[in-house]
């Protein structure tokens, strides 16, 4: 243990000087803002809790280091921006067509909107907005860079601080450092979680090139893959089920992108490209990353741990215990003529890991299988209003296939549907996969069809709906037999003045669960029907230039159908939040009060916090519930940010359990960060 407490400090040393570096230079250069952008708020506060707030951001930070040509970009590329549907790329590409470039984004409301040209001027630029350092007059090279630290500390520590079980201290630390000039960009990212011994228990390394050339991509580091619709692997994807019932299913994300959030999972290590050679592109990827595994007695692994917790003793022993090491390709080829454009193409990936996993190998009594084979192929394209897509993907180990396919249609202007088909092999298995899909994201063992609309019958009233018809083939180890469900969703949006807009959103769903409905001495496994039904109401208030208030109330019933009869289980939230700004300066806060029966009647919903992050609260059990978020720009190049949030349960004497449990019943936390721009 002194060791690798030597060998910590040693390398936070390191990584410390570089970022002392990082900064020092950075007070040499040009600057530009970074801002925070609430519309990325907006769409947290519409969905439940199936997204990943880590690759969202990256996805956000991303787009606006690389903006997206207006005038140069296809299909697949505007579609990246999460604010449009295939609606408004496609009328994107028919104003292009028929009156050729866009000029400015004044001339982009005509197409679009107004509102939604605002949410994406950020991460898109015309193309007299492109960089000036390809002109050899150019005397400088704009050099941007920002330095990031945030600081987050619990008001009662947990039982593991106090005993010793945890080797770290009460504080979780984030400190992230940009740079970027003209085509170049890198980024470091250091943090450490409650409970963790050492600054740097993770560090991150990305740098990257972009639009040199036929270089359209190039990563050394960190990064995420994204290939179709991510049954082969789908690291970029985000939103599962949300808000837009017409853009959730389809995945939009680049091929490429380099990784720089403190997620401890579900990125690549090593070199990747994306050369542009047309009509032709091709991905080349090569990974070597060491993760954190669950290994038994035979020397198998039976699962991976995606927590990036280390701070006992145990999951200090599992850090970066096994090699996964990968290499592959994706082959596009891309095709336009008028308003028909799209791509076809194919996608391999070899790996292995350095110890068997028993998911390559589920049959067998003992695995000794560490090699995977994925193979894809793809599609997409589009014609007018109609837009196509779809991917199939094979496994070697085990030797299965999924596949799914959709369609896009904008019916009547402002009038848009999608309806897409999935099929996921029993079998399948690839541990990159990101695919849509009700249970998890892995593509497998599971059907279905959704057939998503959404309206703007005016410019005050937007209305949506989608519905989902799932099947689990195996319901699950003890239930080896097909489960069948449904979900279907409304939404609606209502401007009712300048000051008043007001959000619904309906659900009911049906969904099977396997049960043991006996004892521990004597199992009885069976299907348990649960039916869910929920509704919520947001009000949005803007009461003047600088004072904004939103109210929310939601209801949601769950009733599980046991053999010994049904039981019903309630939840109800209801939250007022208000917020001022003014200036440099803005102030926030939340109260909500909750009361909750059962953890599966628990209620979600994302609060506002520091920026490039937000936190989900989950509302289980009965009590009240307060956050207060302040934030200050004293001068152009700095953000100053600070959270408290506590929650009081009057259902409870003592706050989660094992060496997390803290010894209240009021819960609470501090969180303070510097944004330093440069």
């Amino acid at each position: 243990m002194r060791q690798l407490s030597s060998l910590l400090k040693r390398h936070s040393l390191l990584v410390g000087m570089t970022f002392f570096v990082c900064l020092v230079f950075s007070f040499f250069s040009f600057s530009a803002l970074a801002r925070e952008n609430d519309d990325l708020q907006d769409l947290l506060n519409n969905v439940e809790s199936e997204v990943n707030i880590d690759r969202l951001f990256d996805v956000i930070g991303e787009l606006k280091k690389n903006k997206i040509s207006l005038n140069d970009a296809d299909f697949e590329e505007l579609h990246q921006l999460p604010w449009l549907q295939s609606s408004d790329v496609q009328a994107i590409l028919a104003w292009r067509h028929d009156n050729g470039p866009i000029h400015s984004l004044r001339e982009l409301d005509t197409v679009i909107g107004r509102e939604k040209t605002a949410r994406i001027a950020p991460y898109v630029r015309v193309k007299n907005e492109q960089p000036s350092s390809k002109s050899p007059s150019a005397k400088a090279v704009d050099v941007d860079a920002s330095l990031y630290s945030r600081l987050f500390w619990e008001t009662t520590p947990r039982k593991g601080i106090l005993n010793g079980k945890y080797a770290g201290s009460n504080f979780k630390e984030y400190h992230r450092a940009e740079l970027s000039l003209s085509h170049l960009s890198a980024s470091m990212v250091l943090e450490k979680d409650i409970g963790e011994p050492a600054i740097d228990d993770f560090s991150s390394l990305s740098i990257s090139a972009s639009d040199l050339g036929v270089l359209k991509m190039a990563v050394l580091g960190n990064y995420r893959l994204s290939f179709a619709q991510g049954l082969l692997i789908g690291q970029g994807r985000y939103f599962s089920k949300g808000t837009d019932p017409t853009g959730s299913v389809r995945l939009s994300s680049k091929q490429v992108t380099p990784s720089a959030s403190s997620s401890e999972f579900g990125f690549l290590q090593g070199a990747a490209t994306t050369l542009k050679l047309d009509p032709l592109e091709v991905t080349l990827f090569y990974s070597s990353n060491h993760l954190d595994a669950i290994i038994n007695g035979d020397g198998v692994i039976t699962s991976f741990s995606t927590s990036g917790y280390h701070r006992t003793i145990l999951e200090i022993s599992r850090k970066d215990n096994v090699l996964e090491t990968l290499s592959g390709a994706n082959l596009l080829y891309h095709y336009q003529a008028g308003v028909v454009s799209g791509r076809a193409g194919c996608s391999v990936l070899y790996g292995n890991y350095s110890q068997p996993f028993d998911s390559l190998e589920p049959e067998a009594a003992v695995s000794r299988i560490s090699s995977v084979g994925l193979y894809s192929f793809e599609t997409a394209f589009s014609i007018g209003k109609v837009s196509l897509f779809s991917e199939s993907a094979f496994s070697c180990h085990p030797n299965d296939a999924s596949w799914t396919a959709g369609a896009e249609y904008e019916v009547l202007r402002g009038v848009s549907a999608v309806a897409a088909i999935r099929r996921y092999g029993v079998n399948y298995y690839s541990p990159f996969a990101g695919a849509f899909a009700e249970r998890g994201d892995g593509a497998s063992n599971e059907d279905g069809y959704y057939l998503g609309v959404q309206a703007k019958i005016s410019n005050r009233l937007t209305v949506g709906a989608y519905y989902d018809l799932f099947t689990f083939p195996v319901l699950g180890d003890h239930c080896q037999y097909p489960s069948d469900g449904n979900d279907s969703r409304v939404f609606m949006t209502w401007k009712q003045s300048s000051v008043f807009t007001w959000n619904l959103q309906l659900q009911h769903k049906y969904k099977e669960e396997q049960k043991n409905q006996g004892t521990s001495k004597i199992a009885l496994w069976t299907p348990m029907p649960q039916i869910t039904n929920r509704c919520q109401l947001d009000c949005n208030v803007s009461v003047s230039e600088h004072v904004h208030l939103r109210t929310r109330g939601e209801l949601k019933n769950v009733v599980k159908q046991y053999l010994a009869g049904d039981k019903s289980f309630y939840g109800r939230m209801v939250y007022q939040q208000v917020g001022y700004d003014e200036g440099a300066f803005g102030l926030k806060g939340r109260l909500t009060i909750f009361n909750t029966n059962d953890y599966d009647a628990a209620i979600y919903a994302y609060e506002d916090d520091l920026p490039l992050t937000s936190s989900l609260g989950v509302y289980n059990g009965t009590g009240k519930s307060l956050f207060l978020l302040a934030t200050w720009q004293p001068l152009k190049q700095m953000k100053l940010a600070a959270r408290f949030e506590t929650t009081w349960y009057s259902d409870r004497k003592v706050y989660s359990s094992g060496n997390d449990e803290r010894a209240t019943s009021a819960p609470g936390s501090c969180h303070l960060g510097c944004l330093l721009s440069f």
